[in-house]
């Protein structure tokens, strides 16, 4: 009943009528290519066929090459039933680099994941749910942090937490804050619906 109740109340939040795209500032970024991908034989991971890029609002890009391997696991699974599923709507396209960056580890897990907001926006996800988003990737995505080749097998140890090399050759700790309680994506939805806060406040 509390997850009805939350996913009643997210409606609401975000407008029922998901075939009205809002409008979207110029300053979030653009999209060059297009999701093109097959399916793997697990039915879970898809391989791209081809490159899509995300230019924020700084002109940086977030190149996703084609041959990078996404599977959705960036985008936390307690909040697929209220944003729906990571290939699914206008976020799609987000999700897919938001995957490539998580995977790869290039760049600070805090710069992907505001990515990922700018991305979601840019696509024409309405400004609530994409700060609903944002907030499910920072709070309970994946992290990350490079550490040394002395520290990898003492970090290696702990609960939840992996090491692997990333592309560039370096030792990178990856691990995920635990998920959620409907409690606490109850009370985030009322601070986004009641405040309309920044992401500085969304971070806290």
């Amino acid at each position: 009943m509390k997850l009805l109740s939350v996913c009643i109340a997210l409606m609401l939040l975000v407008g029922c009528d998901q075939s009205i795209t809002p409008p979207v500032p110029d300053n979030l970024g653009q999209f060059e290519g297009e999701v093109v991908a097959q399916w793997g034989t697990d039915g879970r991971e898809m391989t791209l066929i081809q490159p899509i890029s995300f230019i924020d609002s700084t002109s940086k890009r977030w190149d996703a090459p084609a041959g990078s391997v996404i599977n959705g696991a960036s985008i936390p699974s307690a909040f697929w039933s209220l944003i729906g599923g990571p290939f699914e709507g206008k976020y799609r396209n987000a999700s897919v680099v938001h995957d490539v960056y998580c995977e790869e580890m290039t760049e600070t897990w805090e710069d992907v994941h505001e990515m990922f907001y700018q991305a979601c926006r840019s696509g024409g996800v309405e400004p609530a749910q994409a700060k609903m988003m944002y907030y499910a990737v920072y709070h309970f995505g994946p992290r990350w942090q490079m550490v040394s080749e002395e520290e990898a097998p003492a970090v290696a140890s702990l609960d939840g937490v992996t090491v692997k090399q990333n592309r560039k050759g370096r030792a990178m700790a990856r691990y995920r804050p635990a998920p959620p309680t409907a409690e606490e994506i109850e009370q985030v939805m009322d601070f986004v619906a009641d405040e309309n806060p920044t992401l500085g406040e969304m971070r806290q």
